[in-house]
């Protein structure tokens, strides 16, 4: 069974972009795919930052870089803004993610996957509020649905109503945006200001790592390419080569006595 047929049902899904070259990958993957998608524009960005500044509360105690905070602020105000359209088109569920997604190793990966979305949807638990379906993580890589992991990254996600509520909540006040939230994860630098945090990070998140970021999207010298393109290596390892090991009831439960044997170390791929 093909990718195609393995993502049917998927609720619409929006991509942020302000590249054409990764618009045109994602539009002729998507459209291939026969999925229902619209792109967002990354609206606030280090080009324009006199125009959003103000939008930030307390943008002195603000210390990652400037694109991050005008990526944050274009999630959170789109995420805001589905909300309210919501109620007209009663939506209850929406796909965000990137514009680096690697559908063509999906493609690759999808004959090893021994279920389709409709499956992963009657084994989400009962609490969820964030499905990711494609991340990275610094330091490990679970490949069984498990709840998020401190040092995991934003990837596709699939995020439920009550949970973009709680969002916007938790960081547009007053018409503005609060990216200054007091965390406890050093991974992310004890803040809530990245959209690789927040998303995940903020409610009852599940995972399973089926679709990877590009690496080729990436600077070869940035340390960003060198996870993406270990945590991809980890995925084709693990799918091509160990999947058959495990039955459907083991890859979608955790808890397991053998968790660690379905676990690849992402040290373990870096060149």
């Amino acid at each position: 069974m093909a990718l195609k047929d393995k993502l049917k049902g998927l609720p619409k899904i929006y991509y942020f972009n302000n590249n054409n070259v990764l618009d045109e990958h994602m539009d002729r993957n998507l459209s291939n795919l026969d999925l229902d998608y619209s792109r967002v524009k990354i609206k606030y960005t280090s080009d324009n930052i006199n125009e959003w500044k103000d939008l930030l509360i307390d943008r002195s105690k603000y210390k990652l870089p400037v694109g991050v905070a005008g990526f944050s602020i274009s999630v959170l105000e789109f995420l805001k803004d589905w909300l309210t359209k919501s109620e007209i088109t009663g939506d209850t569920e929406l796909v965000i993610m990137r514009d680096q997604v690697d559908f063509e190793v999906g493609e690759e990966l999808s004959p090893f996957w021994k279920f389709d979305w409709e499956f992963i949807r009657t084994k989400l638990p009962y609490d969820w509020d964030c499905f990711q379906f494609g991340f990275e993580n610094l330091h490990f890589i679970p490949f069984y649905m498990h709840s998020i992991m401190p040092a995991s990254t934003f990837g596709p996600s699939l995020l439920n109503k009550r949970y973009v509520k709680k969002l916007v909540k938790l960081h547009y006040k007053n018409g503005k945006y609060d990216l200054n939230g007091k965390i406890a994860n050093l991974n992310f630098g004890l803040k809530s200001g990245t959209v690789d945090y927040f998303i995940g990070h903020n409610g009852k998140t599940y995972c399973m790592p089926l679709l990877p970021n590009n690496p080729e999207f990436y600077k070869r010298d940035s340390k960003k390419f060198k996870v993406v393109r270990a945590c991809k290596l980890a995925y084709f390892d693990w799918w091509l080569n160990e999947s058959k090991k495990f039955s459907l009831d083991e890859i979608f439960t955790y808890g397991k006595s053998n968790d660690l044997g379905m676990i690849k170390k992402t040290m373990n791929y870096y060149a």
